[in-house]
């Protein structure tokens, strides 16, 4: 008997799994109101446009640091500049499509050695960088929960990242 045993590829899967959630989350930028990209809804809570940001402005640290530019001035150098990118819906979509290929690149090229090693993030947990990639990818996932929690709260149930 013959045994036949294929590896995982867990950069494409990682890499896959963004390009879905790039496409999730640009529906739900899509059903923000214009009106409402901007809004605040009591308490802390943040606009859609800030949320976005910072789920982009994540992204692009990690890509940073794919690339072996570890950047410790994450607030104010990138999640800043998102900011600026995200004050349309537009812009926000683009620059999370934009963001995203820029990460897969870097995923995708990569060393097993670079994956592996041991990073300080912003929030100074230090993992190895591969983990921190995955991070950087449900981060987006969460913040898309967050819209979706926004659309709730205007009085749309829909799942627009499903089609609806």
């Amino acid at each position: 008997m013959s045994t036949i045993t294929q590896g995982i590829d867990a950069r494409a899967y990682l890499s896959g799994w963004l390009e879905g959630l790039v496409s999730m989350y640009s529906a739900d930028i899509a059903a923000i109101p214009d009106d409402k990209w901007h809004a605040t809804f009591g308490g802390c809570t943040r606009p859609a446009s800030e949320l976005t940001a910072d789920a982009i402005g994540m992204l692009s640290w990690t890509t940073q640091a794919l690339n072996g530019n570890l950047d410790a001035d994450y607030e104010a150098a990138i999640t800043e500049r998102f900011k600026t990118s995200c004050a349309t819906k537009e812009g926000a979509a683009n620059a999370l499509r934009t963001t995203a290929e820029e990460f897969n690149r870097a995923l995708a090229s990569a060393s097993d050695e670079t994956l592996n090693k041991i990073v300080a993030p912003p929030w100074k947990m230090d993992a190895p960088l591969f983990m921190l990639a995955q991070i950087a990818v449900s981060h987006i996932w969460y913040h898309d929960g967050q819209l979706n929690y926004i659309q709730c709260l205007l009085g749309d149930e829909k799942i627009h990242w499903m089609g609806d």
